[in-house]
């Protein structure tokens, strides 16, 4: 059998990712592996704003639309000032760390908690990788229907393009 020396817990703070981080500490425990827990933050949440015009106004279309109605004004779009954004996305990112780092103290259970940045499913199998994971332990999010089919889910994609073994709890 082979031997876990190193779990590699997704959290996002969701009840299904504390399932995760439950099953995890009882699991490091037993084996007596060392733990990690992951959270993973979209990018793309302010490099759209801060790649784009923070002028507030719409850019004149090249092609004038149908009907004359290119001497209408272009109504200004409020944007959020970035700092204020990326303020308030840092005090979730330090909430959730905060959240994971209670309840492996609560559990007396040393661990590291890292965030990370990109899509989740890649920085998750990335992130096991770079750091000798040999176990993922990911929360199974119940999605149906449509949503589903269109989108998948991180526990899925996870688990197809993983090399190492993942655990999806439920």
């Amino acid at each position: 059998m082979k031997k876990f020396q190193h779990l590699v817990v997704a959290y996002d703070g969701t009840d299904d990712s504390r399932e995760a981080l439950d099953l995890g500490i009882d699991m490091s425990k037993q084996l007596q592996s060392s733990l990690s827990v992951v959270n993973i933050q979209k990018e793309t949440t302010f490099t759209e704003v801060t790649n784009s015009d923070r002028s507030g106004v719409l850019p004149p279309s090249s092609t004038p639309p149908v009907g004359g109605l290119n001497h209408y004004p272009v109504v200004p779009v409020p944007i959020e000032e970035p700092d204020t954004r990326e303020r308030e996305y840092s005090e979730k990112e330090a909430a959730l760390k905060s959240e994971a780092q209670r309840i492996l103290d609560d559990h007396n259970v040393d661990g590291e908690v890292k965030v990370a940045y990109g899509e989740p499913s890649d920085e998750i199998v990335n992130y096991a990788k770079n750091n000798d994971g040999d176990l993922i332990i990911i929360g199974s999010r119940d999605i149906s229907g449509l949503k589903r089919l269109i989108f998948g889910s991180v526990s899925e994609k996870v688990s197809h393009s993983s090399t190492i073994p993942v655990l999806i709890a439920k």
